[in-house]
């Protein structure tokens, strides 16, 4: 009785599906709140998730190019940036990821967005009506010769080397020190020649120069953020869907499956290594950033080798069901239908092209007339 009430609905359940197959592979099992994607993870019920991805990857790419269109160098649009970095951070905001692995990105970038603010104030002086600073840098001479605060900066670097076993935070003491020391007081030093090189380098922080700086700075984290957005939200079934709608070629779908789907063992694998590295103790003393360096390339070597073994087997694998590239696929059931949704996404994201090709709004010189 109970066996053919098993049947029944067995039955009952493979005719719901064409050919008695289930077309809920993009639904993650009942009671998971995480699922995995392209890296680390995110939110099963993510708005911006349910997005199909040829939409979200139009929307991305839409709205990175009128960021692009907003931080020109010979018209920079401030109010425009900051209004599409805004959108970015809802993108963000409703992909689903995780707050400490925003924040971890975040910490991430910030160097380099420090970096490109610092880089373009110095490199790319830029006259405006208004100078907020001026200095000189660089001469335009190399001086070759003996300073007092070359042998300040040896000592502080060797002594903190010599106490902790580390360099980099004593080679920034060190310069800081010997730039402060030989600024402020007049060192000895005992020039031999003097070398042209390059041109002079002047520190010019104008009004136009600072607002170009800003606006870039906040294009370009617009535009990593709704990129880190994309990735994270997306998963390699998404992506295998994605390209069997758009009809192409079966050996790119197979060669770009095989490899997405082997982050995740990648990963693994890394993370099997690593614990077996910290289980013989090789954290346990402070080690210094060479000693990090050679504990990676302790890591990369088995990792290779686990990733040779593991293609083999794939290629075994596929040989031994039968595999060809020259075989017809059969009936692909990972695929997200197009909703009203998607639709919509896609019209934003041809907007979004219309302001990044057509004619610039200029949303800054709008507002300051208006005020």
């Amino acid at each position: 009785m109970g066996n053919s009430q098993g049947t029944a609905i067995s039955e009952s359940d493979d005719a719901d599906y064409p050919g008695g197959v289930p077309q809920n592979f993009l639904t993650p099992p009942p009671g998971r709140r995480y699922v995995r994607s392209f890296l680390f993870s995110r939110h099963v019920n993510a708005p911006f998730a349910r997005v199909h991805l040829v939409a979200r990857t139009v929307l991305v790419l839409c709205l990175s190019g009128a960021l692009l269109r907003s931080i020109s160098t010979t018209q920079p649009d401030l109010a425009g940036a900051a209004i599409l970095f805004m959108g970015a951070l809802l993108i963000l905001a409703l992909s689903g990821v995780r707050p400490g692995i925003a924040r971890l990105y975040f910490l991430l970038t910030l160097p380099a967005l420090l970096a490109l603010f610092i880089t373009w104030i110095v490199f790319n002086p830029v006259p405006g009506k208004v100078t907020l600073l001026q200095f000189p840098i660089y001469a335009g001479q190399l001086v070759i010769g003996l300073a007092t605060w070359q042998a300040i900066l040896v000592v502080i670097v060797a002594a903190y080397f010599l106490w902790t076993r580390k360099l980099f935070l004593g080679i920034i003491v060190g310069i800081a020190v010997a730039f402060a020391l030989a600024h402020w007081i007049p060192l000895p030093a005992w020039n031999i020649t003097q070398v042209a090189f390059f041109h002079p380098l002047t520190l010019l922080v104008s009004d136009q120069g600072l607002l170009i700086a800003v606006t870039k700075v906040i294009g370009y984290a617009g535009m990593i953020i709704v990129t880190i957005a994309l990735v994270m939200t997306a998963r390699d079934v998404e992506l295998i869907g994605a390209l069997r709608q758009l009809h192409c070629p079966q050996p790119a779908i197979f060669f770009l499956s095989t490899v997405f789907r082997s982050l995740d063992l990648a990963l693994s694998d890394y993370e099997i290594i690593r614990q077996a590295q910290l289980a013989r103790a090789i954290a346990v003393r402070p080690r210094s950033f060479f000693r990090r360096l050679r504990d990676i390339a302790s890591i990369a070597v088995p990792l290779v080798a686990i990733m040779i073994r593991r293609s083999s087997e794939i290629g075994d694998a596929l040989l031994a069901r039968g595999y060809t590239l020259g075989r017809p696929m059969k009936e692909f059931y990972e695929s997200s239908p197009w909703r009203l949704v998607d639709w919509a996404v896609l019209v934003s994201g041809f907007f979004l092209l219309y302001l990044a090709l057509g004619p610039h709004p200029d949303l800054t010189t709008l507002l300051w007339k208006g005020i």
